[in-house]
C-alpha cells in the first residue's frame, strides 16, 4: 500500500447515524494523502457493520481510501486514544469526532503547511480553526494568521478560547498514554497536549479547516457531574496544569480543582499535600475544602 503522511483518528461510541457524514467528507478530500483509523469503543449500534462497509466500498475504487477499523471494550474515548497512539504508522496524526467533517482542502492544507516547516524535530505540530461553517469560527483566532508558538502559551495563558483544529506529529505521541482508571471514562484530551507542549513547540495557522455542530456554553451542570465521577482521571489533569509553564491565575485554579478533585476520590488531606506542587495547594487548601463542600450539596452527590 502506498504510504500516507496523516492518519486520520476518530473514536466512536454508538454514533453509526452520525459516521456516514464524516466519511463523505473523507471522500471529498482534494488530497487523499491520509488513512482513516476508526477506533470503536464497544459500540452497540451497528458501527462495525457500517464501517466494514465503507471499507469494502473503497476496495473497489481507483486511489479509495485506506480504512482500517478497531473494535475495543468501552472504556471512554481517552482509552481509544491510547490505542490510536500506539497504533498510527504515518507521520501526522489528527483526531476527527465521529459526528463533525473536515473542508473539502484540509489534508490538502496539512500536507502543504508540514512540507513547509523546517525544524520539524523541534514541533509537535500544527494548528488550525474549527468552525460552525467554513467562514464561521469556533472560539478565538491565533494571535496572528501564522507563526511559531507554543500550545501553552497561545490556549493557556493568552487565554485563546474555542475547540480548535490540531494535527499531531505521531512519533512524539508514543511516549504518552492517558491514565486509564476503573469506572472512570472521562479525561481533558489536553492533558496529551499539555505533556507535548512542556517539550516542543507547534506552528499555528487561522484556516478553519474542520467543521463541527454544538451549541456554546458553559459547563453543563450533566458536565460538572462527569467529571467528579472521574476525580482520579480530572486530579490527574489539574496536576498537570499546575506547573511553572502556566500563569499564575490558571495554576491557582487548578489548585482549587486538584483539591475538589482529589476529596470527590475520597484522598486524605495527606495525600493530597503530598503531591509535587504541596505548596500551591496548601495555599489553597481551605477554599479547595470550601468549593468541595459547595459542589457536593449543590449536586447531592
Amino acid at each position: 500500500m502506498e504510504n500516507k503522511t496523516i492518519t486520520v483518528v476518530t473514536p466512536t461510541y454508538n454514533r453509526a447515524d452520525k459516521l456516514h457524514r464524516l466519511f463523505q467528507s473523507l471522500c471529498g478530500q482534494t488530497s487523499k494523502d491520509f488513512k482513516w483509523l476508526c477506533i470503536d469503543d464497544g459500540s452497540t449500534d451497528g458501527t462495525e457493520q457500517l464501517i466494514m462497509n465503507f471499507i469494502r466500498e473503497q476496495r473497489d475504487i481507483e486511489n479509495g481510501i485506506q480504512i482500517r477499523y478497531i473494535k475495543k471494550e468501552n472504556g471512554g474515548k481517552h482509552s481509544a486514544l491510547n490505542v490510536a497512539f500506539r497504533e498510527v504508522d504515518t507521520e501526522l496524526l489528527f483526531i476527527v469526532d465521529s459526528d463533525d467533517v473536515l473542508t473539502d482542502d484540509a489534508i490538502e492544507t496539512i500536507c502543504m503547511d508540514w512540507s513547509r516547516l523546517i525544524n520539524h524535530d523541534k514541533l509537535c505540530g500544527i494548528g488550525y480553526l474549527r468552525g460552525y461553517s467554513e467562514y464561521s469560527r469556533i472560539g478565538d483566532a491565533y494571535s496572528a494568521d501564522r507563526f511559531l508558538s507554543n500550545f501553552i502559551t497561545e490556549r493557556y495563558n493568552k487565554g485563546v478560547d474555542g475547540d480548535k483544529a490540531e494535527v499531531w506529529v505521531t512519533e512524539k505521541l508514543r511516549g504518552f498514554q492517558y491514565p486509564e482508571v476503573e469506572g472512570e471514562k472521562f479525561i481533558s484530551e489536553s492533558v496529551a497536549w499539555i505533556w507535548l507542549a512542556k517539550q516542543y513547540d507547534m506552528f499555528f495557522v487561522n484556516k478553519i479547516i474542520y467543521i463541527t455542530e454544538y451549541l456554546v456554553g458553559g459547563l453543563s451542570d450533566a458536565g460538572r457531574i462527569l467529571r467528579f465521577k472521574c476525580p482520579h482521571l480530572m486530579a490527574y489533569g489539574s496536576l498537570m496544569t499546575m506547573s511553572r509553564e502556566f500563569s499564575v491565575k490558571i495554576r491557582v485554579k487548578e489548585a482549587l480543582l486538584y483539591i475538589v478533585y482529589s476529596l470527590f476520590g475520597k484522598q486524605t488531606m495527606r495525600e493530597i499535600l503530598c503531591c509535587r506542587y504541596h505548596v500551591l495547594v496548601l495555599l489553597n487548601i481551605i477554599p479547595g475544602y470550601l468549593l468541595y463542600r459547595f459542589w457536593k450539596r449543590k449536586y447531592l452527590l
